[in-house]
């Protein structure tokens, strides 16, 4: 294990998370900066690397250094970076709520290639499809382009000038052959990607290179490879072996359970490797997540945590809510999926209306849990994180309607993930750090009375997704 202290630093969908570790007496300190999602058009979703880049220089700026002697990175997957030669961007990253491909026509060849390498399924929100829009509308993009990256492995670029990737952060990409943990030349060769373009594949552990100067770290702090924020935050949760799950619960939504490499998938949803190099994760993600109540406040001029009060003193009453507000990635992958509220009467007010947003994000969840459960991968405990876990509420809601228990974790999240990979070195220290310092918040039992007026919730929502995907045809 590295000595010192260590810098977890995660770039999320809105804002960056930096946490100051010691491997003994846990996060010692927290920072963060937020930054926008840009949406120039419908379905739309962009942001500048650069605000991430400043993002995590201000979080930086915000600890104590001066003991950091490794810093490991997360970022939000599934989003297009390109950079120049520089390693500077050639123009705003595309990110995972980003749906503009679905517009495009792929190669059948293209979907086969991808389903042998990873088992996944092509979606509009990866990068196979994003760089065939890139190649449609922008040629001049792509010309300019010496680096096609993630989030995370521009955040490697950024801290250390080389290119690479982790094989957890790499591997949500539509170009991973997860067997072999490496880039696809079959699939790359069927989009017509250049695989000399695309970053060296690394382990979660591997120390990349030094820190850059200017950052007030240390001279020769390592930075370490770390993951996609998915997993590094399942770490955070305690999940280090199969049979582990985890819901990660942010703007988006992604909940998944630990499986031997290699071992299943379903093309519903994903799998990817975990940052522990055995384990594979079984994982679905979905966009309406804490992201659908953001909404609703905005809508209402509520404060989240007031709408949640407010609902949690409601009866369950007849309005339905499908949380498909920019399209879904999973199970139902369709990015022109639209959300719906229904089962509205005159009696129906701004309580009933939350507490349907409640339940509808639920019962997403237990879609996916239940796809997963079929694949042979069953889960009975789920260790929740972010900042939407804290509801008592909606983490019943979540326990009800995937028929779990659901233990509410401390919500670091991926950045502590992160910092655990930054000291790390085996497998076993990563399991040892992980089990020393997940702490459970709150414990939430399924209610077996509930679990009726659930599957009926979810069979309804089901049914108005089918009718409306139907009448789009």
């Amino acid at each position: 294990m590295r000595d010192g202290l260590a810098i977890g630093l995660d770039v999320g969908t809105s804002s960056v998370t930096a946490v100051l570790f010691d491997p003994e007496r846990g996060v010692l300190a927290r920072a963060g900066a937020p930054y926008d999602v840009d949406t120039p058009a419908p379905g739309w979703a962009e942001q500048d690397p650069r605000a991430w880049w400043s993002a995590a220089a201000d979080a930086l700026s915000q600890l104590d250094r001066s003991g950091v002697t490794a810093i490991a990175v997360s970022a939000q997957g599934a989003a297009l970076v390109l950079l120049d030669a520089s390693g500077q961007p050639v123009r705003p990253a595309l990110i995972h709520l980003d749906s503009r491909a679905a517009s495009v026509t792929l190669d059948p060849r293209l979907h086969a290639e991808i389903l042998a390498a990873s088992g996944n399924a092509i979606g509009a929100w990866n990068v196979a499809s994003k760089l065939a829009w890139i190649r449609q509308h922008e040629p001049d993009s792509l010309a300019g382009t010496a680096t096609v990256t993630s989030a995370a492995g521009s955040l490697l670029t950024w801290l250390t000038g080389r290119r690479v990737q982790s094989a957890s952060d790499a591997g949500i990409s539509d170009l991973f052959d997860r067997p072999a943990r490496d880039w696809s030349a079959p699939v790359c060769r069927a989009a017509g990607v250049d695989c000399g373009l695309l970053p060296e594949i690394v382990a979660a552990t591997t120390a990349v290179g030094a820190a850059r100067a200017d950052l007030g770290l240390p001279p020769g702090t390592v930075v370490v490879a770390g993951g996609e924020d998915a997993p590094s935050a399942a770490l955070a949760a305690g999940v280090t072996s199969p049979g582990d799950a985890f819901l990660s619960l942010g703007t988006a939504a992604v909940v998944g359970v630990g499986t031997p490499r290699g071992a299943s998938n379903d093309s519903r949803l994903l799998s990817y490797p975990h940052v522990c190099d055995k384990v594979d994760i079984m994982s679905g993600s979905m966009t309406g997540g804490g992201g659908a109540l953001v909404w609703w406040s905005s809508v209402t001029g509520r404060p989240v945590g007031e709408l949640l009060d407010e609902a949690a003193r409601t009866r369950p009453g007849e309005a339905l809510f499908l949380p498909y507000l920019a399209g879904e990635l999973h199970p139902v992958n369709d990015p022109h999926a639209r959300a719906v509220f229904a089962g509205l009467s005159l009696a129906t007010g701004r309580a009933e209306l939350t507490r349907a947003i409640v339940d509808g994000t639920a019962a997403a969840i237990a879609d996916n849990l239940a796809v997963v459960a079929e694949a042979g991968n069953p889960a009975t405990v789920l260790s929740a994180t972010g900042k939407p876990s804290r509801s008592a509420f909606w983490m019943q809601a979540v326990a009800d309607a995937a028929g779990v228990a659901v233990e509410s974790v401390d919500e670091e999240g991926a950045a502590l993930g992160d910092a655990i990979l930054a000291l790390a070195e085996t497998e076993e220290e990563i399991a040892a750090l992980a089990r020393a310092h997940r702490r459970v918040r709150d414990r939430r039992d399924p209610d077996p009375a509930a679990a009726g007026a659930h599957r009926e919730r979810r069979a309804r929502l089901s049914a108005f997704y089918a009718t409306d995907r139907a009448l789009r045809r």
